[in-house]
């Protein structure tokens, strides 16, 4: 839980979303997340770009958690809080400038990846979903894809 911390605090002290985006690739399941934004719309990917759509969405992920996570310096200090789910944990973390980051985490393999981060009280793949099933319910698979391109 430290790296992942760690991670977005070294992202954040870049400023980069190209940082923020390979530190959630690190510690986070991209594609699980990025499907479940889909929300009902999930089978409106067409196989033959469900690469690109992946790919942007990374993006996207690096621009969000970059926007939501200024302000994240000197580490992980302490741990808040961490309770036990039925499908994982809810670890809540601060970093040394104060800033409270909640990761859900979901056993992956022999270990846990991040299923979700929330970061200023917005947690990353609700947003997403919001956003996603948003544009594709006005726009369709394609205007979803012109959003993330944007």
């Amino acid at each position: 839980m430290r790296n992942a911390g760690q991670a977005y605090d070294r992202a954040a002290a870049a400023g980069s979303p190209a940082a923020f985006a390979s530190a959630a690739a690190r510690y986070s399941d991209l594609r699980a997340i990025s499907l479940f934004a889909l929300g009902k719309y999930r089978d409106d990917l067409p196989k033959s770009r469900e690469a690109e759509y992946l790919s942007l969405t990374r993006s996207f992920i690096g621009e969000t958690l970059k926007e939501y996570g200024q302000g994240l310096s000197g580490g992980i200090t302490d741990i808040l809080d961490c309770d036990s789910t039925d499908s994982g944990f809810t670890v809540a973390v601060r970093s040394a400038s104060g800033k409270k980051i909640v990761f859900r985490l979901a056993k992956a393999g022999g270990g846990y990846k991040v299923k979700d981060v929330n970061m200023q009280g917005i947690w990353l793949a609700q947003q997403m979903r919001t956003k996603f099933t948003g544009t594709i319910s006005r726009k369709g698979i394609d205007g979803l894809f012109a959003y993330l391109a944007d």
